[in-house]
């Protein structure tokens, strides 16, 4: 894990968790960009910052899946610029599968919807266990994603330290 992202994550997670909680339906059908993209959101963009004056491109993340039914996601995020140079990027990944068995998302989806089939009328102030459970649990992915994270063109005369590996 990277500098950056370790002390982004403690400083931003609740904000991310306030998301899921408020808007926990929308996490029952999502896909794993939507995740990066609310991890980008809410963890990695912060006007205060003290890492990086540049906010990253939610609406820019790319996909990279040569997987069939099962493998390997990889996401490149770009910084919010014109024209993003080799070292203005992140890059985050996760391994995905088939099932709610085998993929950590489909089991998460698989718990939200059972909430929402059990609790037609479901507010955040309503809370419950499921719930708290089911949002705990997606920000675990999230982290997972978090955790992944680097910043590939780190070198040279664009190195910062702040996105070196944590050791």
């Amino acid at each position: 894990m990277i500098n950056f992202a370790v002390n982004q994550w403690d400083k931003n997670k609740q904000k991310l968790e306030e998301n899921i909680l408020n808007n926990l339906k929308d996490y029952e059908d999502c896909d794993y960009r939507y995740l990066v993209a609310k991890v980008v959101e809410f963890i990695f963009n912060d006007e205060n910052s003290e890492f990086t004056g540049d906010e990253y491109d939610c609406e820019k993340i790319t996909e990279i899946n040569n997987g069939g039914y099962q493998g390997t996601l990889l996401y490149i995020i770009p910084e919010k610029s014109y024209q993003p140079s080799e070292y203005q990027y992140l890059m985050t990944y996760v391994n995905y599968g088939s099932c709610s068995g085998c993929d950590t998302l489909k089991a998460l989806q698989r718990q939200v919807e059972d909430i929402f089939d059990e609790y037609s009328d479901y507010t955040p102030e309503a809370e419950t266990e499921k719930t708290a459970q089911a949002v705990k649990d997606i920000m675990s992915l999230c982290l997972h994603l978090v955790q992944n994270t680097i910043k590939p063109y780190n070198k040279g005369w664009a190195f910062d330290e702040n996105f070196e590996e944590v050791k």
